[in-house]
């Protein structure tokens, strides 16, 4: 028998079909379902083990199964029949490298993000919100160690390198906990903030942010970031780009004072200074200087920094994803669609090096679809929208792998529901995630 090495640690807010009376996730609306989808990365069959946790640390399932190289295992969770209704977090162990991306969804909202790798003792999230033009945020911490640990959050104002507001709670072995941030008397309205969570121990975490009033369908979903850099990438924020509008947000999670500068496709740049543990956010439509259209970002500093993008439409899809610090010339993305049950996928690939390239994407178990990009300049991106490649049948729901040519490269991966009569409804069926540096 192979050992299982606990290769992904995922949180999901809903694992299984939970109300708004769910003791540990914030999000209103429901009720909510999740799934997740798996990619085998390696060289042979993936035996795979899915563990799910309780809120208190207790077992609550457990399933075992094999992915094919290249291909996929997807998992309805509320299909689980041991699984009672409630909120669990995940933990899967396999023999081969694997990336995974959940997808959580109730009937007019949905958000998706990535599983996570490796423990950390710090991650931070440059946006988070308390009636912020009526957004919301919550910050949900997994345990990643075998025993219960004290985890901490703190939050920054901008312009402050203080915390305005901390608590703490003690989390059991692999669980999580979600920190609600609304209604804080230590928070003020319609100010962005950033925050930082802790602890002796391994953990991992994620955030999710969901609108309320004329906004209400509005959810978003990102990772935490367990370091930072002095450089990020953004491969599309859409300025007034088919009713699409994008913001940046940035913090600097170092001890000192950052200088950053934040460069566009176009050549324009803007420069600031955000002070340690705080947080900037640009609203991209507010750059006078864009022209409309999709834009690439690049940010520098003089400190390290991390950097997520919002992007939402008039029709209320809404969705973050995290910049990249750094690329490659092999990137997986797990899950992409054509016209599945009305969803659809565009990927986004992002040159980061210093020369020209050529991007090739090869789509699980379809090789006539195979793609070739033409040369793709320094700091450019190429687009691929799967409704136009005839060679995918309708209905697909697989994974996708890009290669560049020798330059290295970022990729994201966006879903929407975009088949009437949905198309035009007032409801956030976009999801986007980061690919996986292969």
């Amino acid at each position: 028998m192979k050992k299982l090495l606990s290769a992904l640690f995922i949180i999901s807010v809903c694992l299984s079909l939970v109300s708004t009376a769910s003791a540990d996730s914030s999000v209103p609306g429901g009720k909510f379902a999740s799934s997740m989808t798996v990619q085998n990365l390696g060289t042979s069959e993936a035996n795979v083990i899915v563990k799910y946790i309780d809120v208190n640390g207790g077992d609550a399932a457990q399933s075992s199964h094999t992915i094919p190289v290249n291909d996929v295992l997807f998992i309805y969770v509320p299909g689980n029949s041991e699984l009672a209704t409630g909120q669990y977090s995940v933990v899967i162990s396999s023999d081969q490298p694997v990336a995974a991306v959940s997808n959580f969804a109730d009937e007019d909202s949905g958000a998706s993000y990535s599983g996570i790798g490796t423990g950390a003792n710090s991650w931070f999230f440059p946006a988070v919100y308390d009636n912020y033009y009526s957004y919301y945020s919550e910050v949900i911490a997994q345990n990643v160690t075998n025993s219960s640990q004290l985890v901490t959050l703190k939050v920054f104002a901008p312009g402050s390198s203080v915390a305005v507001y901390e608590t703490s709670e003690t989390v059991a072995a692999y669980a999580s906990h979600s920190f609600n941030l609304t209604g804080l008397s230590q928070l003020e309205t319609n100010k962005v903030y950033s925050a930082e969570l802790s602890a002796p121990g391994g953990i991992v975490g994620i955030s999710n942010i969901w609108g309320s009033g004329a906004t209400a369908p509005q959810l978003y979903s990102y990772n935490g970031f367990s370091s930072g850099s002095r450089t990020f990438y953004i491969p599309s924020a859409a300025k007034n780009y088919y009713g699409w509008n994008s913001s940046v947000n940035i913090q600097n999670v170092s001890t000192s004072d950052a200088n950053v500068t934040v460069t566009y496709s176009t050549g324009h740049s803007d420069d600031f200074q955000i002070p340690a543990k705080s947080g900037k956010a640009i609203y991209v439509p507010g750059v006078t200087a864009l022209p409309n259209g999709l834009h690439s970002v690049t940010v520098e500093s003089d400190q390290d920094v991390v950097v997520t993008l919002n992007q939402s439409n008039n029709y209320n899809r809404a969705a973050t994803y995290n910049g990249a610090p750094i690329g490659t010339t092999k990137v997986a993305l797990p899950n992409v669609m054509k016209k599945y049950y009305g969803y659809s996928s565009s990927i986004s690939c992002q040159n980061i090096g210093t020369e020209a390239t050529t991007m090739t994407v090869e789509f699980a178990n379809r090789p006539a679809a195979t793609k070739t990009s033409p040369g793709i300049a320094p700091g450019a991106s190429w687009l691929i929208y799967l409704p136009n490649e005839a060679a995918l049948p309708n209905g697909f729901n697989a994974s996708a792998i890009v290669t560049s040519s020798g330059q290295p490269i970022i990729c994201i991966a966006n879903s929407n529901m975009e088949d009437p009569p949905y198309s035009t409804q007032n409801r956030d069926e976009l999801k986007i995630y980061n690919g996986v540096n292969q």
